[in-house]
């Protein structure tokens, strides 16, 4: 009884570290996606000159409203796609959990909207800059961002529970992956933006912030998941091994994504 102890600890300690790197690969993917996939090409697409990237913003030589919103706007599209892949496999791989962790951080920024809505900062500010009356846009803006924020952290637990109803992962291993995958793709970022150009304050803003809270979402999951089924899947597979390839994977990914896009690249004065 002690050595089967034992090898299911030894077990899920392996697994843990797995669903961790897979965190880390999928929210420094997710940041890019933002930063080089909506805003960098929104920039190219209009003309507006970029002057340097890194993992907290890129900054440009003048502001636009539709280079500010392609971020967002790239992240939910992204985020759709994988969902919509996803709905139409039954798989258990590591790279299906990745696959449903970079969606799920993807998906997570709509909250950006909330928070810009709030705060009078941010991507969505500029988006809405000089429209009035303010206070009404700044409604809207949160009003939309609510509802999508909540409808995407709906739609991620309906993704991941037809793993849990066809026994591919346990509800008890579900929260284990939700969890080990947030903290460490929250701790890559806000570690990344410790060393950004810019400014201090988006050490909490676009780091802590854009990590840990805009991804909070992430952790209700297992959750709405739970109120779905009224008998945990005990009998599903055992949690996945240690993977020494998405390991690696998160170990040359964390230190680019820490040491080169934290402290910008720059493009010319």
């Amino acid at each position: 009884m002690t050595i089967q102890v034992a090898t299911v600890r030894a077990s899920l300690r392996r697994s843990i570290i797995t669903f961790s790197a897979l965190g880390v690969v999928a929210c420094a993917l997710a940041d890019m996606t933002h930063e080089v996939l909506g805003h960098m090409t929104a920039a190219w697409l209009v003309g507006v000159r970029i002057l340097s990237l890194s993992t907290v913003a890129i900054q440009t030589a003048y502001a636009s409203r539709l280079v500010a919103a392609a971020g967002t706007v790239a992240n939910l599209v992204v985020g759709a796609l994988i969902i919509g892949l996803l709905n139409r496999t039954s798989m258990r791989t590591n790279f299906t959990y990745f696959l449903w962790l970079f969606a799920g951080f993807n998906l997570s920024n709509s909250g950006y909207l909330v928070a810009s809505a709030l705060m009078g900062t941010g991507d969505w500010s500029v988006v809405i800059r000089n429209l009035s009356p303010a206070w009404a846009w700044r409604c809207a803006l949160g009003i939309v961002g609510a509802t999508v924020y909540v409808g995407s952290v709906h739609w991620l637990a309906r993704s991941m529970a037809r793993l849990v109803e066809t026994k591919v992962m346990a509800l008890r291993d579900l929260r284990r992956f939700v969890i080990a995958g947030y903290l460490a793709g929250g701790a890559v970022l806000t570690i990344a933006s410790i060393f950004n150009p810019i400014s201090p304050r988006l050490i909490l803003i676009s780091g802590i912030g854009a990590s840990f809270g805009l991804s909070v979402g992430l952790l209700f999951v297992p959750g709405i998941i739970k109120r779905q089924f009224t008998v945990d899947s005990e009998d599903a597979l055992v949690p996945t091994s240690l993977s020494v390839a998405w390991v690696c994977s998160a170990m040359i990914v964390g230190i680019i994504f820490i040491a080169v896009f934290g402290p910008g690249v720059h493009f010319g004065s």
